[in-house]
């Protein structure tokens, strides 16, 4: 068999072992616990490492993982696996990032996937952060003031972690709405933002620091040059004040033997800044 084929066959192997152990799989509500990102899975990381070189096709694999979650959105199984190859390897319309942001929500359940999705995601930004907050905040009429403040309080929390814009988030929250520890929140994500900017500053002033050392040492190099013998010269200069080599003082030597390692080198170079 031929490298495809295998990637072919363990592709298949993987969606024969899900369905071994599909009833192990419990779907959960989505909670606090949800922030954490977790790490790839096996398969994942086979997704991550075959497609690019075409060991298996982008889009037969959409086809099979769609076919075997059977069109449920809210289906755990496989749903980072669909959302990755449907963001990597899809058109990049505004469909398919719903689609993706909606598989990290009612499929993966995982909060922080979807916000970094969206952040992520410049071109559909503005809708996918839409979404995001109607989620959090009317994706349950069943739930209480409490349950909707306390899951859009994580969204305030995977938003500060991300780097998005809290403002416009303040902004949106519903009249009515309890968060709690609202106010702790907002003063740990100022803190933390102040904190990322004052690590770039600082990260700043030592680039600027190695770029001026280096440009000096580049002015230094550019105004040394190494000083060439005529070996005509030195000849007639030999034979004129020829010494046995043991009169030679050690200065003598030492003048002659560098004039000869000079003579291998290039004579002199510059180098020009601009």
């Amino acid at each position: 068999l031929t490298i495809t084929n295998l990637h072919r066959a363990q592709f298949s192997l993987f969606l024969d072992y899900a369905n071994e152990s599909e009833g192990e799989v419990i779907s959960e509500p989505m909670t606090l616990t949800s922030m954490t990102v977790d790490s790839d899975s096996p398969f994942m990381s086979f997704l991550r490492a075959t497609i690019p070189h075409g060991g298996v096709d982008a889009v037969t694999v959409r086809e099979r993982l769609g076919s075997y979650r059977g069109g449920r959105t809210d289906n755990p199984v496989f749903a980072r696996e669909l959302a990755f190859v449907t963001e990597k390897f899809g058109k990049g319309t505004l469909d398919e990032a719903k689609e993706v942001l909606n598989l990290y929500l009612l499929g993966a359940k995982n909060l922080s996937m979807a916000v970094a999705f969206a952040e992520r995601d410049t071109k559909h930004s503005k809708d996918l952060w839409k979404m995001l907050v109607e989620h959090c905040t009317i994706s349950d009429p069943s739930s209480d003031a409490s349950e909707k403040g306390a899951l859009f309080g994580s969204l305030l929390e995977a938003a500060a972690h991300c780097g998005a814009d809290l403002a416009s988030l303040v902004s949106s929250i519903p009249e009515g709405m309890s968060i709690e520890g609202l106010r702790p929140k907002l003063i740990a994500a100022i803190a933390d933002y102040r904190h990322k900017v004052r690590i770039h500053e600082y990260t700043a002033d030592a680039l600027a620091e190695d770029k001026v050392s280096l440009l000096r040492e580049l002015c230094h190099l550019s105004r040394r040059g190494e000083r060439g013998i005529d070996m005509k010269m030195k000849d007639g200069a030999h034979k004129k004040d020829s010494l046995p080599s043991n009169k030679l003082s050690l200065l003598q030597r030492q003048r002659m033997k560098s004039g000869t390692a000079t003579m291998r080198h290039p004579s002199s170079f510059s180098l020009s800044i601009r």
